[in-house]
């Protein structure tokens, strides 16, 4: 008879809640920041917006970043401008604006962030800038791409006071204020800068000097003399020295790097400017005469911070690397993104021959992306990028058989091909001897179409899965050419596919033999029980195809496999012969992940866009877990290849976090004593 550790299990229960741990983000840390500014009254407070909708806090300048969670802004939604009242410094606005459609508006916080509202009157506004009144901070100034709008009291209510429905004065890009004079107002659009005189009542255009094609990206006024004016825009650098009259062109920054996003003052000295590019980050001493590059050109610079009280202190806001931080005037720099990460992350696996290593893939990150790896959980991460040539990584295989350094290897699938990483010389290597494949899974060219489909001779070769069900038993990927098999993960075999039609995106062997395989391909899910010479579409609830993006099989049983699709969970308990809606807890939702303990294949983690779900009992029944990372939506989990107590997540934008709590302590005690 099976028994159970009850007494254990009771001292277990009987534990105060307080000891009950949370998610807690690891990394890697960096990401995009597309908004940087400092509390005047407090300057190592600091607050950074990013492309996903979130603001970060740091009260210790830079050290330790903190999402603040009580914004509700859509993940769409670009932070592009943060604005701190100087008269009430606890008084912060967000100008943000939606990547998707022409939605955004401007949050506000009357709290230093604690909390936060949606202003009214801006609602589904596309707002890339924000600035206030220096003399009257009651009067903000927005620009949208309606136009620009004004408020007299802080936000409550807004008027637009450029003309409506104007050719010319829409898109806006950047707005400025007169320190001296706050009746005078700049906008920058999409197509040159304007001026108002009167507080907004007229315009008039200031484009003289400048070249006709520019994009407004920033306007600054001179804080030492306020006829002096910067524009930075895609055709270059401008400085006026007129009020606008007439513009001058600055030369010494190359062409390639002249959409400069943001032009910063020093504020110790005028002469001294700072320009942040698409190609790093640049610095005059002389007005913009000569300028010297600071950055690695791969460096995208949206945002510069020059430290009032130390010049010397630079921040910069970054694509991809976060915040980095300089201390000698721009000579070095240094990451400065502890708690802060806007990754967007394909793959989580757990080395399987490794307690406490993890490797995750990255997308979009280009030379601060590829593959990093930890082997403490989490607690520090190496990049493994070299070699890999900003590509993105879509699959991640790790396989246990040691090499002559007693590493296990590491395969990573990616946009043009498959790459292994060398241990001995720090770098990957492109890999794989690939046979003709006997099918061309691009879909035909219609008759008449000018251009016929891709082939395998004319486009790349992406790896979208790779899998091994276990140690020494063949390797399978599915590419966007077929599905291939091969016994080194070097030289690599086409599976008969006949009959499955589109990309392959996940594919899984089933057997040791290779005779049972289920693959995914566009809607479609398929199996095939003679190793690929047949192939027979799988229905899951006996409507038609669904979108699969989840196969998993139970380690203690193959014959129990588990579909997570876009229309909810489905298992089969016979080796995939037959399917029913699984899961009972589990609402009807899009299935992200589905992980198994590899100790206790009772315990199944689901993640869903409705939440995380956890069995104790192979999958029949479920219940959420309340606390999720952050509020955060889930993409991928991981349980740990020793079974230890503790899971591994990475959510949407944000990272990877680890977790420990008494519930899943409670679901590897329910085991039976052996």
């Amino acid at each position: 008879m099976k028994t159970f550790s009850i007494s254990f299990l009771l001292w277990v229960l009987l534990l105060p809640s307080s000891t009950h741990a949370a998610w807690l983000p690891v990394g890697p840390f960096g990401g995009d920041v597309r908004s940087l500014v400092a509390d005047p009254s407090d300057p190592t407070r600091l607050y950074i917006g990013t492309r996903t909708g979130q603001i970060y806090l740091s009260t210790d300048s830079g050290k330790q970043w903190n999402r603040l969670t009580n914004l509700d802004a859509p993940s769409d939604w670009v932070v592009d401008d943060l604005v701190i009242d100087p008269a009430n410094t606890n008084i912060l606005y967000a100008g943000m604006w939606s990547v998707r459609d022409n939605g955004g508006g401007i949050f506000k916080s009357a709290d230093r962030g604690a909390s936060w509202i949606l202003l009214d009157g801006l609602k589904n506004q596309f707002v890339r800038a924000v600035a206030l009144s220096p003399s009257n901070t009651q009067i903000v100034i927005a620009a949208t791409r309606q136009g620009v709008f004004r408020s007299d009291d802080a936000g409550a209510n807004w008027k637009q006071i450029s003309p409506l429905n104007h050719p010319e004065i829409r898109n806006l890009e950047s707005i400025a204020i007169d320190p001296l004079r706050p009746e005078i107002i700049y906008a920058g659009t999409w197509h040159l800068p304007w001026k108002s005189t009167d507080g907004g009542a007229t315009w008039f255009s200031i484009k003289k000097g400048m070249i006709d094609d520019s994009d407004v990206f920033s306007v600054i006024v001179d804080y030492s003399s306020n006829r002096t004016l910067y524009a930075t825009a895609c055709s270059g650098i401008y400085r006026s020295d007129s009020a606008g009259g007439e513009w001058i062109k600055i030369q010494g920054i190359p062409n390639t790097a002249r959409r400069t996003h943001t032009l910063v003052l020093d504020p110790q000295n005028p002469r001294i400017l700072y320009a942040g590019t698409t190609e790093g980050l640049w610095r005059t001493a002389d007005r913009g005469q000569s300028w010297q590059q600071l950055t690695p050109p791969a460096w995208v610079i949206n945002a510069v911070h020059i430290d009032p009280e130390n010049s010397r202190r630079i921040l910069l806001g970054t694509d991809h690397a976060g915040v980095m931080e300089s201390r000698d005037g721009g000579r070095t720099f240094q990451p400065l993104n502890q708690g802060f990460s806007q990754r967007q992350i394909s793959r989580l696996v757990a080395d399987p021959a490794r307690d406490g290593r993890y490797y995750v893939a990255l997308l979009h990150d280009r030379d601060f992306g590829g593959v990093y790896v930890t082997d403490n959980r989490g607690a520090s991460w190496q990049r493994l990028g070299e070699g890999l040539r900003n590509l993105d990584i879509l699959s991640l295989l790790v396989l246990p058989q040691r090499d002559s350094n007693q590493n296990s290897r590491l395969i990573a699938g990616t946009t043009d091909g498959l790459f292994e990483y060398s241990v001995a010389q720090g770098a990957w290597k492109k890999t794989g001897q690939w046979a003709s494949p006997q099918i061309n899974t691009q879909k035909p060219a219609k008759r008449g179409n000018a251009k016929p489909a891709p082939t395998a001779r004319t486009a790349p070769l992406i790896v979208h899965d790779l899998f091994q069900r276990a140690q020494g038993e063949p390797v399978y990927a599915a590419t966007s050419f077929g599905l291939f098999r091969s016994d080194d993960a070097v030289r690599w075999q086409p599976v008969p596919s006949q009959g499955v039609w589109g990309q392959f995106f996940r594919v899984r062997a089933l057997d040791r033999e290779g005779k049972f395989l289920m693959v995914a391909s566009s809607n479609t899910l398929s199996a095939s029980w003679d190793g690929g010479l047949s192939w027979n579409p799988v229905y899951l609830d006996g409507s038609g195809p669904l979108k699969v993006q989840q196969i998993t099989f139970s380690p203690g049983n193959p014959q129990v496999i588990f579909a997570g699709s876009d229309r909810g969970l489905f298992s089969s308990s016979n080796g995939g012969q037959s399917w029913e809606k699984f899961g009972r807890g589990v609402p009807l939702s899009s299935i992200n992940d589905i992980a198994i303990s590899p100790s206790n294949p009772q315990h199944v983690i689901v993640v869903s866009s409705s939440g995380i779900f956890q069995s104790i009992d192979g999958g029949n029944r479920y219940q959420r877990l309340d606390v999720v990372p952050d509020g955060l939506p889930v993409e991928r989990m991981a349980f740990p290849s020793n079974g230890s107590l503790e899971l591994m997540a990475t959510s949407a934008n944000n990272g990877v976090f680890v977790f420990h709590d008494r519930s899943l302590l409670l679901t590897e005690l329910l085991q039976p004593d052996r």
